[in-house]
């Protein structure tokens, strides 16, 4: 079972660098960041936007990171137009360790072009959250330990460990969706001030990266109000429906909203690596993204050269020499994130605004 510690460790070492990053980029901010780190990313669209941010508190939940019985808290940033209208809403989940503004320049060109933009942070799984009343929450260390549990050799109870904490991940991820979700269409439908009021709830898009776009496409199956997802390089650990022999089993019920699958090359290189060493027993296996999109209602596949982990974000931006040092992909950062911006745009206005036709490039 090599190829599933090594499938362990390839997700690890991701999580494990976007921590890396976030970290070093708190800790050594004035030295590392240029002066406009988003003056090469065009903002395409005619709306000026604004931002705001709320943090609102889930009485149903208590939460579970602290011993004081607190509820769980959630601070979301909003981007959205200027001008009055009706605008379809979406909502963005960073990953591991990530934090709000981890796709700033995604959010600012979805609002430019005409969209309400919710950027969830998820406390103690964000490197850090600053809420509105200035309070600073950073990762839980025990969450932190988490990610590293199945990195080692292959043995079940490990595995089975890890795929139990892919299922608590989510829950958390997919419960703060389904909160922040259902407080914002409770606003737009009572008539609050905008961003609520700018709101078609009727024309609704998930995104997120890594561990974000894997509860994004979750919770994509689990509401009838989604309209379209997209997943940045995330493994859809949503999409386990069990542990059998060693191993994860899929959820068989084809994914039924229309779902973005964007990954690096050298994910589909490094799976097919994993398929040639596994046994013949195991010669079926598929990586999950993969089984999903080929048993979907509605799937597409992008696929990006020479990409990191982190170029999906805007991390690389922001600190380009950090980044660099712990192995962002040799593609120009601005290029990348360009191209990304251009295609979550492209995807959402053909599902969400139903704008002519989607003509995705498969490779980029």
């Amino acid at each position: 079972m090599k190829s599933e510690t090594k499938r362990r460790k390839i997700l690890l070492r991701c999580l494990i660098t976007v921590g890396a990053v976030i970290i070093i980029f708190i800790l050594l901010r004035i030295i590392s960041f240029p002066p406009n780190p988003y003056k090469n990313v065009t903002i395409t669209g005619e709306h000026e936007v604004k931002i705001t941010e709320f943090t609102w508190t889930d009485e149903s939940r208590v939460e579970t990171f602290t011993d004081t019985g607190e509820k769980r808290a959630l601070t979301v940033k909003f981007w959205y137009p200027e001008e009055e209208g009706s605008y379809p809403l979406v909502v963005f989940s960073h990953g591991a360790f990530g934090i709000i503004d981890s796709n700033y320049s995604t959010c600012m060109e979805l609002a430019s072009n005409g969209y309400v933009v919710a950027s969830i942070a998820h406390p103690y799984h964000a490197m850090f959250v600053k809420d509105v009343n200035g309070k600073v929450t950073i990762a839980d260390m025990n969450f932190v330990k988490s990610m590293y549990e199945g990195n080692g050799t292959y043995d079940p109870e490990t595995e089975k460990k890890s795929y139990e904490n892919s299922k608590e991940w989510m829950k958390l991820r997919v419960d703060d969706e389904n909160f922040v979700l259902d407080t914002i269409l409770d606003k737009s439908k009572a008539g609050e001030n905008a961003p609520f009021s700018l709101i078609d709830t009727e024309k609704i898009g998930l995104f997120g990266h890594s561990m974000g776009g894997a509860s994004s496409v979750q919770l994509g199956r689990m509401r009838e109000d989604i309209d379209a997802v997209i997943d940045l390089e995330g493994t859809m650990m949503g999409e386990y429906a069990g542990f059998e022999n060693g191993m994860e089993i899929y959820n068989e019920e084809p994914y039924p909203v229309p779902l973005l699958d964007v990954n690096g090359r050298r994910v589909y290189e490094m799976m097919q690596e994993m398929k040639a060493e596994l046994p013949d027993s195991l010669s079926d296996w598929q990586y999950v993204n993969f089984y999903v999109g080929e048993n979907a209602a509605d799937y597409r596949a992008v696929i990006f050269n020479d990409t990191g982990h982190l170029n999906f974000t805007d991390l690389p931006l922001v600190s380009p020499v950090l980044a660099k040092l712990l192995g962002v992909g040799k593609v120009r950062a601005d290029a990348c994130i360009g191209n990304v911006n251009e295609i979550v745009l492209d995807y959402f206005d053909y599902y969400l605004k139903d704008k002519g036709e989607l003509n995705l490039k498969s490779e980029y």
